[in-house]
């Protein structure tokens, strides 16, 4: 059964999408889908007056395929693209699957965005092997695999504002006896926005000065974002720093002592005390 299905997927495939290269040169404003399955929504063949973009897509994997997703960004490899699969039950035909990077900061001028898709079809026996844009990965061998080449070409605005600068201020690059730490930090401009991003999580929106609390022991980093009103992502320095267990309060030897001290005496008088009043 699950030859059968895998080989339908493929007739699917081969008669609805296309192989090889396919570069995007016509304006959108709204999303450009190419062969293999993949969808790019952002960003697309167009003027950006914004450094700092997110590439945002969407992939269709066929049933029984292994899909991997990589780019590169002007001829420099970048790395794979992680794809989160949506929640669904059930025997589906096409897996639909999301796909979300920020991007390297960009300079002002034209850019080219590549991306590599990859299907691998392991162990296949069906009657008839996968044709076009399959190939076995070795003679008469059970596993095939197809490969797709998507680019987009877009530009940074030559006047794009400069991001805000944004400087952390109270925390640094140490060891902290605490688990609640207070992040001051400074903009240069108005901002619309503001987050930080502990450890490489999600950012958190904050309205200015705040205090992290409940940090774990151990070592972390921190980056702060600010957006100013032309949408321009400014980024601090990541500060890394250390908490520790808050240390226990101590009682200086000297006062000890002078406790100590106060409590002898007090206890001699009332031995003196009672003597006196029993004679």
């Amino acid at each position: 059964m699950k030859t059968v299905l895998t080989a339908l997927f493929i007739s699917v495939l081969l008669v609805s999408l296309a192989a090889g290269i396919h570069i995007v040169k016509a304006d959108s404003n709204d999303y450009i889908s190419f062969s293999g399955g993949l969808t790019i929504f952002s960003p697309i063949n167009e003027t950006y007056n914004s450094n700092f973009l997110t590439l945002n897509l969407t992939f269709g994997c066929g049933a029984g395929i292994q899909c991997s997703l990589n780019y590169s960004l002007d001829g420099k490899y970048e790395g794979p693209i992680p794809l989160v699969f949506n929640n669904s039950t059930g025997f589906q035909l096409i897996y639909l699957a999301t796909g979300l990077v920020q991007l390297p900061e960009l300079s002002k001028g034209s850019h080219r965005l590549t991306i590599y898709v990859e299907g691998y079809l392991y162990d296949y026996h069906g009657a008839n092997p996968p044709g076009a844009p399959f190939k076995p990965t070795t003679p008469n061998g059970s596993d095939y695999v197809a490969s797709w080449v998507d680019t987009v070409d877009f530009t940074i605005d030559s006047s794009v504002v400069a991001p805000p600068s944004v400087s952390i201020l109270t925390i640094e690059n140490k060891t902290y006896n605490a688990t609640d730490i207070l992040l001051n930090f400074t903009v240069n401009e108005n901002i619309s926005k503001a987050t930080y991003s502990l450890d490489g999580k999600d950012n958190v929106t904050i309205a200015g000065n705040t205090t992290l609390t409940g940090l774990s022991v151990g070592a972390h980093n921190l980056t702060v974002y600010a957006w100013n009103d032309a949408g321009n992502i400014g980024a601090s320095e990541i500060v890394r720093f250390t908490t520790a267990k808050p240390e226990a309060e101590t009682i200086p030897t000297a006062t000890v002592a002078a406790v100590l001290g106060a409590a002898v005496v007090v206890a001699a008088g009332l031995l003196v005390y009672f003597k006196k009043r029993k004679r």
